[in-house]
């Protein structure tokens, strides 16, 4: 199985260099260089990139709470004004019955960590210690409103030795995370080389007027946020689903509203305290693979310019051995309190019969507001979250910060010249324990009794990469768009884990907080037919898993080959 994978791996790499330093063809010397049109996945350069121009009027005003964009969004939001550094990398979309066909930039990445495993939002990617390589190729097509693009993506991390907390288990399960009773979050995925070849932002999808529907295994980035979302981004890879939901904001005169569902199923790692039947059989084996379903809508009222408010709803379900029942798949219209759902087939011993409702899901909501001030440069968002339902409105009011997570940032253009944009951007998100429910037993992020892989997919949080349980992290960010390429300098501070003291009881000891402060800069230059990254990254780590400080070099090196 080692082999089998390393070859695959070696095999893409191969793909992508050979792909890399291939002469350009005719027909791709008439096409803007490095076109990034079919490029605008979530969490992207080329995403952000847009946004800014929306704030500044480049880009019509339209929701961005809701990603990945559908092809018919996607024509809308590519800038028709010139006046843009990246005008030659954005070009508008034919929306003709012509077949398109073209290939998507491969990219090959170096990432390196000198002490400890460090980096999020890539994906699929996980870079332990030592050097982490990348590839990425693939293809677009499209034909009237039906539209394909597969990009695989293959990684290998070389998974150094490094010190992990003991957690008092054996095997493969030494690796994993040591709090929260196994969550699925290995500290270390194993102690040899680790390798994943996974299908990437490959999708299938038909946007017809007002409808869209398709299948995909793409991240997905619901809610305002771009580093830090409470529920779903791009930290993880992909997942596979299907969705159906508005192909665009769909005018009811008095609101624009955009909406999707879709249902998926999620995997975990080799790393999971979960073991035997991939079905649910009971607690003790409650089942390897979970199903999912979730729904996000977005609201923008008539007369509040750039305004736009919405929900979301996402559900983690034990996959039932008779199968998946129709009421899967409309979960998301159920009521949002406990006791109006239906009591659970699944017994559970804690909780009398009437009682025992909604244990068989992991439900997470959040509400969120975004508004771009038209022309003014400025994008301010909010969002506000729970994980797990109230039983009543009671409980609701008595503590509605019970399992809660609050995400707050802002965006801002300070300078946009034809040739050059200078533009910074912050995010705060918080979901440490408050001191009201410290007594509670009870109140976390991202966990769950039964379902013990928690709020994550093979191994990685779905939602921010911050701590599990309770934690919290902001970034704060430069970034400087140039024809010639970009820079982009960060500091970011996160929570990774506080201690079983101090989420019951308050603070007992100078080392409950896990904390680290990473200052890095990133920069992309644009070589002829090439896009050239590197980047550094300097990590404190204070109190790492409650024992010691430590430092950590994070390095990144990539190329991207611009087909066109």
């Amino acid at each position: 199985m080692y082999r089998t994978r390393a070859n695959t791996i070696r095999i893409a790499a191969v793909i992508a260099a050979v792909l890399a330093f291939c002469p350009r063809s005719g027909n791709a010397q008439e096409e803007a260089p490095g076109n990034l049109t079919h490029e605008v996945f979530p969490g992207s350069v080329a995403e952000s990139y847009l946004r800014y121009l929306q704030s500044v009027g480049r880009v019509p005003v339209n929701q961005w709470t809701l990603r990945p964009f559908s092809q018919r969004e996607l024509h809308h939001l590519i800038p028709a004004d010139s006046a843009h550094p990246w005008r030659e990398r954005f070009e508008r979309t034919s929306q003709s019955r012509e077949i398109k066909f073209g290939l998507i930039a491969p990219t090959s990445t170096i990432r390196y960590n000198s002490s400890f495993p460090y980096g999020s939002n890539d994906g699929p990617v996980w870079a332990g210690r030592g050097v982490t390589s990348a590839a990425q190729a693939g293809f677009f097509a499209g034909w009237g409103p039906i539209s394909l693009v597969v990009l695989p993506m293959a990684f290998r991390a070389e998974n150094q030795d490094f010190d992990i907390l003991a957690n008092g288990r054996t095997g493969n399960f030494a690796f994993a995370d040591p709090e929260f009773g196994g969550v699925d979050r290995p500290q270390r995925f194993g102690d040899a080389a680790y390798q994943q070849v996974d299908p990437g932002e490959t999708t299938l999808r038909v946007d017809l007027p007002f409808v869209t529907a398709g299948v995909s295994t793409g991240n997905q980035e619901w809610g305002p946020a771009q580093e830090l979302p409470v529920i779903l981004g791009n930290n993880a890879a992909g997942f596979p689903h299907v969705f159906v939901g508005s192909s665009e904001p769909i005018d009811i005169y008095i609101a624009k509203i955009h909406a999707k569902v879709m249902w998926g199923e999620l995997f975990q790692s080799d790393y999971s305290s979960v073991t035997g039947s991939d079905t649910y059989v009971s607690r003790a084996e409650s089942g390897t693979r979970r199903f999912t379903t979730g729904i996000v809508f977005s609201l923008q009222p008539r007369g509040l310019t750039g305004l736009e408010i919405g929900g979301l709803r996402f559900f983690h379900s034990i996959w039932p051995q008779s199968g998946i029942p129709r009421s899967y798949l409309t979960k998301v219209f159920q009521g949002i309190l406990k006791k109006d759902l239906p009591v659970d087939v699944i017994s559970d011993p804690r909780f009398p019969p009437n009682q025992a409702r909604g244990i068989a899901d992991n439900q997470l909501i959040s509400i969120f507001a975004r508004w771009v001030l038209p022309h003014s440069g400025f994008d301010v968002h909010f969002e506000y979250g729970r994980d797990d339902h109230s039983y009543d409105f009671r409980d609701l009011e008595q503590e509605p910060d019970h399992s809660r997570a609050y995400s707050i940032g802002a965006r801002k253009v300070f300078s946009l010249k034809p040739k050059s944009m200078t533009a910074g951007r912050v995010e705060i998100m918080n979901f440490q324990l408050p001191q009201l429910s410290r007594y509670r037993g009870e109140g976390e992020m991202y966990v769950h009794g039964l379902i013990r892989q928690g709020h994550t997919y093979k191994g990685q949080l779905l939602g921010a990469n911050l701590g599990v349980g309770t934690g919290a992290g902001s970034v704060t960010a430069v970034d400087h768009f140039s024809e010639k390429g970009r820079w982009t300098a960060t500091w970011t501070r996160t929570v990774r884990q506080e201690n079983g003291n101090y989420t019951v009881a308050g603070i007992r000891s100078p080392r409950s907080i896990d904390v680290s402060h990473a200052l890095g800069y990133e920069a992309s230059r644009f070589i002829r037919q090439y896009e050239l990254t590197y980047g550094l990254t300097l990590v404190r780590e204070l109190n790492r898993d409650f024992k010691r400080d430590a430092t950590n070099v994070n390095a990144l090196v990539g190329v991207r080959y611009l087909l066109h």
